[in-house]
């Protein structure tokens, strides 16, 4: 029985009473001890499949094709493949066709559907498949603090949550067998629809992938087309609207961009639309190894010759653009107008099918209109128009950053910095400031990689800005992508400061991977360079930041003495956060050469200084320095109030590693005291996590747990089971 049951009567007159809405309610005659239910966790069911396109024609079948061996009642392919490869060149509609029959069939994939638009055709990079695997895993249920950063994990856990559910994975605009494989469904309950203007031929052979060739339509199926788009019109017109088609070559993209142009031009007869077209000889040629294929240039040209004002100029600057998705902010710097007149223009690009809106306040632009974009760019403004463009785009995204920055990272030592500062979001909190960063951490990497030397000379702050949120969030390839390009342009520039500051913050991103040599060289060269600018702020942090080094490779002495140095000049100079992460540092180094008395004055100096200044990331570092000293002098609840007051303020900053090393610690604290099986849990909290981050401290902890495995045998925790304060992404 399905539903809510109030009382259920048993034999000799028992009432067995049952309140709430429950799955499903077994009756029983006679029930003999106690009853347990256990319910099947919740997943929540995504629904990513773009609107469906409007006025879709023909397709009878390549429609058919997909459907082949689709099971209606079970959603599965009995006879066919789970994976369909549609092959089209640019503009043919394959996205429209896979979405097409995506949302026909969507009523059997009662588990979800996921899309991505993998980007693997245009002025970026295509999109990275963990980056997608990690988008899909937080859609399927999985937290974002839980979600592995290696590659392979990822794709792992994927399979696993889509094991046994009959969820339809869209994946459109792919550019290459290794995007996708690692994008693949392992279940054959699940469907993959993966579109490219390629025949993924590794798919066919390795995978089994069946192909669906989508071709230009067919003259009715166009003629059907063009009549929706433009209306009687077409009828009144016959053997104008003919050579409007033939002139677009029966491709879908041209023929929706001709017939918005008609739209837009009620007046026109399509006979002067005609006649323009032969005029201009249309040839439609983009990628397509090989293939027949066009380009919309002319046709694109009448929705653009439509706008006005501040919109013409926002497509064209476009073209200019160096990032991928872009919000009002962004084209409002590139325009050097307000964020609404910017909003107004898209709305216009919107309408005039010239930019694509996804509803999520960002707005995309295929590629073959952002080439043509770029093309009349080109044409119309001149060269310094479209550099000062982007120079006012830079502007926003280092100010915006450096907005964004000093709410997550308070109180950090603030360079000058250049240029005009524009209008920008609002961040209300951390979690704001957090999402901004995350959002155009693709645009603000693509904008390391413009050539130009006027940014030469601040290309180094931006660098400089987002280091603090490389350094919380760990995305270490952009961090070191970014910093390296900023390192060149100091080179160029003959900037000594700015380049002793990268290469500061460039050995850092080097340290936390590994990369110890590379990172012990920059920071003696960051040495040298503030040296001879007379900088003894930056001169402290590179002695400092080069005591990591020592103390990585076990140089302890050599390490303290740096500090030392560092610290008497931060205190000198009243940089009260760089004087306490200083003593963290030595309280550290103090541990592992069991000093521990000192370790824990200096640690309780630094927690006054942090305390007064605000900063839970630094004081969660502390408190598990704290915990860590207790422990090795057997303070044991000194040293679980310390790790458990880490726990907390990791989650209240987002730091993944404290939370990981904070568990670590209280997995030692029940070890030593015979807890085995609480030992374990937070060890599995901590694994999680350092395993997520790439921390080499997973090495010391698999010994850990192995040591404990071989001299324990498992008993049954005294304490009630722990709770999981879970946590935020660092």
């Amino acid at each position: 029985m399905h539903g809510t049951a109030d009382r259920l009567v048993v034999a000799g007159g028992a009432r067995n009473e049952v309140s709430g809405s429950v799955g499903t309610v077994v009756q029983a005659g006679t029930i003999v001890g106690d009853v347990h239910f256990q319910t099947s966790p919740s997943f929540p069911v995504p629904q990513q499949l773009p609107p469906a396109p409007g006025g879709f024609v023909g397709r009878s079948e390549q429609l058919e094709e997909l459907s082949a061996g689709f099971s209606e009642q079970s959603g599965t392919s009995q006879a066919g493949s789970s994976i369909t490869l549609v092959c089209g060149t640019a503009g043919v509609g394959k996205t429209a066709l896979a979405v097409h029959w995506a949302h026909q069939v969507s009523a059997d994939f009662p588990d979800g559907q996921l899309y991505v638009d993998l980007r693997g055709y245009g002025p970026n990079r295509p999109l990275d498949p963990g980056e997608v695997l990690a988008g899909f895993l937080r859609a399927l249920g999985m937290p974002a603090e839980e979600i592995p950063d290696a590659l392979t994990e990822r794709a792992a856990l994927y399979r696993s949550l889509l094991a046994g559910r009959r969820v339809l994975v869209v994946l459109d605009n792919a550019c290459a067998e290794n995007q996708v494989r690692p994008l693949l469904p392992g279940s054959s309950s699940c469907r993959a629809l993966v579109t490219s203007r390629r025949v993924l031929s590794g798919l066919i052979v390795s995978e089994g992938a069946a192909l669906v060739r989508v071709d230009l339509l067919t003259a009715a199926a166009a003629l059907e087309l063009f009549r929706t788009l433009v209306g009687a019109r077409v009828d009144e017109e016959p053997a104008a609207a003919d050579s409007v088609i033939r002139s677009c070559t029966r491709l879908p993209l041209a023929l929706r961009v001709a017939g918005q142009a008609a739209r837009l031009r009620p007046s026109m007869s399509l006979a002067h639309l005609a006649a323009d077209l032969r005029d201009r000889e249309i040839q439609l040629d983009v990628l397509g190894d090989g293939d027949p294929s066009t380009s919309a240039r002319t046709v694109f040209s009448w929705s653009y010759e439509q706008l006005s004002g501040d919109a013409a100029r926002a497509f064209r600057a476009l073209g200019v653009y160096p990032g991928h998705d872009f919000d009002a902010y962004a084209l409002a710097a590139l325009l050097n107008i307000t964020s609404r007149a910017a909003g107004r223009a898209i709305d216009s690009l919107v309408r005039a099918h010239l930019v694509q809106d996804p509803g999520s306040g960002r707005f995309d632009v295929h590629d073959l209109l952002r080439s043509y974009a770029e093309e009349i760019a080109e044409q119309h403004d001149s060269d310094h128009d479209r550099r000062s463009a982007v120079h006012r785009l830079f502007d926003y995204y280092l100010h915006t950053a450096d907005k964004a920055d000093r709410v997550i990272t308070p109180h950090r030592y603030r360079i000058p910095l250049e240029g005009v500062v524009r209008a920008s979001p609002v961040f209300d909190d951390h979690d704001d400031a957090l999402a901004w960063l995350n959002t155009e951490r693709p645009n603000t990497t693509a904008i390391f990689r413009v050539a130009d030397p006027v940014l030469d000379s601040r290309m180094w702050q931006l660098a400089y800005t987002l280091r603090g949120y490389y350094f919380l969030s760990k995305q270490w390839k952009d961090w070191t992508e970014t910093h390296e390009l900023a390192l060149e342009s100091t080179q160029r520039n003959g900037h000594r400061y700015a380049e002793a500051q990268t290469r500061n913050n460039l050995g850092l991103a080097l340290l936390e991977q590994g990369q110890l040599d590379a990172a012990a060289d920059h920071y003696e060269k960051a040495r040298k360079l503030f040296e001879s600018v007379g900088d003894i702020h930056g001169v402290s942090n590179a002695l400092a930041n080069r005591a990591g080094v020592l103390h990585h490779l076990g140089d302890n002495e050599s390490a303290l003495q740096e500090l030392e140095r560092a610290l008497a000049c931060y205190e000198q100079t009243g940089a009260r956060r760089n004087a306490a992460i200083t003593l963290r540092r030595m309280a550290r180094i103090e541990i592992d050469l069991r000093r521990f008395d000192a370790a824990v004055l200096r640690l309780g100096r630094a927690l006054d200084l942090f305390g007064d200044l605000g900063l839970p990331l630094d004081a969660a570092a502390a408190f598990n320095c704290l915990g860590e000293a207790h422990h090795q002098v057997g303070n044991q609840v000194e040293a679980k109030q310390a790790h458990e007051k880490a726990v907390a303020l990791s989650n209240e900053c987002g730091s993944r590693f404290e939370y990981a090393r904070a568990h670590h610690g209280l997995g030692r604290i029940a070890a030593r005291r015979g807890r085995i099986l609480e030992a374990e849990e937070h060890w599995e909290e901590a694994f999680a996590r350092y395993t997520a981050l790439g921390a080499p401290e997973v090495r010391q902890l698999n010994d850990e747990r192995t040591t404990l495995q071989k001299t324990s045998v498992p008993r049954q925790r005294s304490e009630s089971p722990r709770q999981n304060p879970g946590s935020r992404t660092e």
